[in-house]
């Protein structure tokens, strides 16, 4: 290994995440988001390995195009697995290449990636702790019995509760009304990662890819319920049945349409978390009264 290439471990979902990059390169700017995930879990779910290189030529991606959300980034398939073009600039057409941020070369388990970037002008910082940072966990988590919602979630007393819900549904106003209550701690205010096994329950965590800096910690707790939010005139909270609670979670799950196997895995772990986890719907208005409803059913 060259010596300015270090190798740094962070513990995110419970899966030790290992770097090797020159962290001393100006622009990387990891330690906003993730610093406070520094270190490694014990007992380590998975490892995941992702090894930093820069290119010195224009990035170009490679393989077949197989799946384009329309935003950030785009997945091709290649001879040997994956190759992801990710970049944050308007892509209203095809991305010159001299605009593509970055590319991230995963193997089939996402458990082995190399993120190539291509340094640019002064305000260059490296997409490792942002998109595809997060792309590789939220990948990865698949194959250790997680997934990776669009969700919010507060540890209250030893209780993990995800609350999850439309964009405008009232995830960051939940944090809100929970954070000042004693024994709470707020977790992430948009990214939750869950993890379920037979046997051995529900964990829900936060992830450094909430909203704002800041806003998530590097913290665990046992699931007890997920709440899927709906703006209302009158307080009211009911059990969903097994399907509906499915296919609500599926819509605010981070899947890999990319890939038939993964989404097996996906849905086989949506099935073992819903069967392990009671999910309520939670129609609300913003106020106080609505964090007792949620404890009632705990």
């Amino acid at each position: 290994m060259s010596p300015d290439r270090q190798t740094r471990c962070f513990s995110i979902a419970g899966m030790r995440i290992e770097v090797t990059a020159p962290f001393s390169l100006p622009g990387m700017i990891l330690e906003e988001r993730l610093g406070p995930f520094s270190g490694e879990p014990r007992p380590a779910a998975g490892v995941v390995r992702i090894d930093w290189r820069e290119s010195s030529e224009p990035l170009s991606p490679e393989g077949e195009l197989v799946y384009d959300p329309g935003a950030i980034w785009r997945m091709f398939r290649t001879k040997r697995a994956w190759c992801a073009e990710i970049s944050y600039a308007d892509r209203t057409q095809d991305l010159p290449r001299e605009e593509i941020r970055s590319l991230l070369h995963a193997n089939e388990a996402w458990d082995d990636l190399v993120l190539r970037e291509r340094r640019s002008g002064a305000g260059w910082h490296s997409l490792l702790s942002l998109g595809a940072g997060e792309l590789a966990v939220r990948t990865a988590i698949l194959g250790t019995d997680g997934l990776l919602f669009h969700a919010s979630a507060v540890d209250d007393n030893g209780r993990g509760i995800v609350f999850s819900g439309r964009s405008g549904a009232g995830k960051s106003t939940q944090l809100d009304l929970w954070r000042e209550r004693e024994g709470v701690v707020a977790m992430t205010d948009d990214r939750v990662a869950v993890r379920c096994r037979a046997g051995e329950g529900a964990t829900c965590y936060g992830t450094p890819w909430g909203g704002y800096p800041g806003c998530s910690r590097n913290h665990a707790a046992p699931l007890r319920a997920i709440v899927m939010l709906e703006q209302a005139s009158e307080n009211a909270i009911e059990r969903l049945s097994l399907p509906t609670a499915a296919a609500r979670l599926a819509c605010r799950a981070f899947l890999p349409y990319w890939d038939r196997a993964l989404m097996r895995r996906a849905f086989g772990n949506l099935e073992e978390l819903v069967r392990g986890v009671p999910v309520y719907l939670l129609r609300c208005r913003a106020e106080p009264e609505a964090v007792e409803l949620v404890r009632s059913v705990l």
